[in-house]
């Protein structure tokens, strides 16, 4: 796996250079024989085209000729700008930047930190005991990622992303789709009073006890229920249970036994996988799980 990061303070129009580069697409053809004695093999074009990249001869990916290739960069300037506009002082925040290009191309995801709007989780402002604002960009030359930009949020302590459960602040955009993505300046500000809205249910969730039967029954019910028709525990399972056991153990000896340990175990699960794969990839789908996990009956019987 290959992973360009470079964060900058304070410097929002930073942009890693690995971001930058141009793709060519080819067109595919096989090869069928002739009847002519002349020639032997007669090639035809099909609906298929290669994206390689002219600088190295990576290749990124195999789409039809819908599939519309818009570079990283572009992405990255164009939420620049409106970041830019919607916060006028901007040379006053203080943020870091850190652009991630993963599989020589194929992937690409661009974090961006706002560590003036932090908001602490305990009465004595700690150091890394708050949570700060994050917008993540995504997208990718493979076919996996479309372009999406999330606004988020990041708990300092464990560097743990803050899933939501339903994502109101995502934007997507497929590749084949002929319009580009759009991205407003009014999402932007609706992200940052989410963000608040966010502190606020930590300090719920940090006062709400729970019971253990209750917490490993959530997380059996949910993140390590991997066959949706049959709740019996498989060998998957009993990995990720195994897993989750451990982390909690880490978050009960800090916060006790609350609904915020039992939400911060399963968010560093999703965040830090442990993974023979693309961790990526792996913490992408989990994050979705944690989501869902949030919306199921065996959350609400924990949150009330």
């Amino acid at each position: 796996m290959q992973t360009n990061i470079e964060a900058m303070s304070n410097n929002l129009l930073t942009i890693d250079k690995s971001a930058y580069f141009e793709v060519e697409k080819k067109q595919l053809k096989y090869s069928i024989e002739s009847t002519s004695p002349l020639t032997e093999t007669i090639d035809e074009p099909v609906n298929r085209y290669a994206l390689v990249r002219k600088d190295t001869g990576k290749l990124l990916g195999i789409h039809s000729d819908d599939y519309i290739v818009r570079p990283y960069s572009v992405l990255a300037e164009k939420v620049n700008e409106v970041i830019m506009e919607a916060v006028p002082d901007i040379n006053k925040w203080n943020i870091t930047t850190a652009d991630h290009v993963y599989a020589d191309g194929r992937k690409y995801r661009r974090d961006i930190n706002f560590w003036n709007h932090e908001i602490y989780l305990d009465s004595f402002k700690k150091a890394n005991e708050c949570i700060i604002p994050q917008v993540r960009i995504y997208s990718s030359l493979d076919g996996q990622w479309g372009q999406q930009i999330m606004f988020s949020s990041i708990y300092m302590w464990c560097l743990n992303g803050m899933v939501r459960p339903d994502w109101t602040f995502t934007v997507y955009n497929k590749h084949s789709s002929k319009q580009d993505i759009i991205y407003s300046v009014d999402e932007f500000r609706d992200g940052l009073e989410s963000h608040k809205e966010m502190g606020d249910e930590m300090f719920k969730m940090m006062q709400k006890k729970v019971k253990v039967a209750d917490v490993t029954e959530c997380y059996r019910k949910t993140l390590a229920n991997t066959n949706k028709r049959n709740l019996d525990i498989d060998n998957n399972s009993i990995i990720v249970m195994r897993d989750l056991d451990s982390l909690w153990g880490k978050y009960v000896a800090k916060y006790g036994n609350t609904v915020f340990a039992v939400y911060q175990t399963a968010t560093d699960w999703a965040t830090h996988p442990i993974t023979r794969g693309a961790v990526y990839n792996v913490s992408r789908k989990r994050e979705k799980q944690v989501a869902a996990m949030m919306q199921s009956k065996y959350w609400e019987n924990l949150y009330g």
